[in-house]
């Protein structure tokens, strides 16, 4: 059975493999963006690229995101302590690629 680090790192290590660049987890507590309280998404800190606002570079990226969730839309907070994989606090593993796959 692999430990979280090992899977965070294994990972890693595979879309580094693949030329992605390695990129640290984004702030849980947002302080440039007025719309997000915190980071819920492992998307959030690309919102400029995915809106168009900002270039990719680089293009192709991967990162655990650590993400909190307590309201909204992925209102998890209702489900903590009913089953074994709703949390409140989690993160998410994530490979990105800006209009480089195809």
């Amino acid at each position: 059975m692999m430990t979280a680090n090992e899977i965070r790192d294994s990972f890693k290590k595979f879309f580094e493999s693949k030329g992605h660049a390695i990129v640290p987890s984004a702030p849980m507590v947002i302080k440039d963006d007025p719309t997000l309280m915190f980071t819920n998404a492992g998307m959030n800190q690309w919102k400029d690229i995915i809106l168009g606002t900002r270039e990719p570079e680089p293009r192709r990226r991967a990162d655990t995101q650590k993400c909190l969730r307590v309201s909204g839309k992925h209102n998890d907070l209702e489900e903590v302590g009913h089953d074994t994989y709703h949390h409140t606090m989690f993160e998410m593993l994530g490979n990105w690629s800006f209009g480089d796959y195809f």
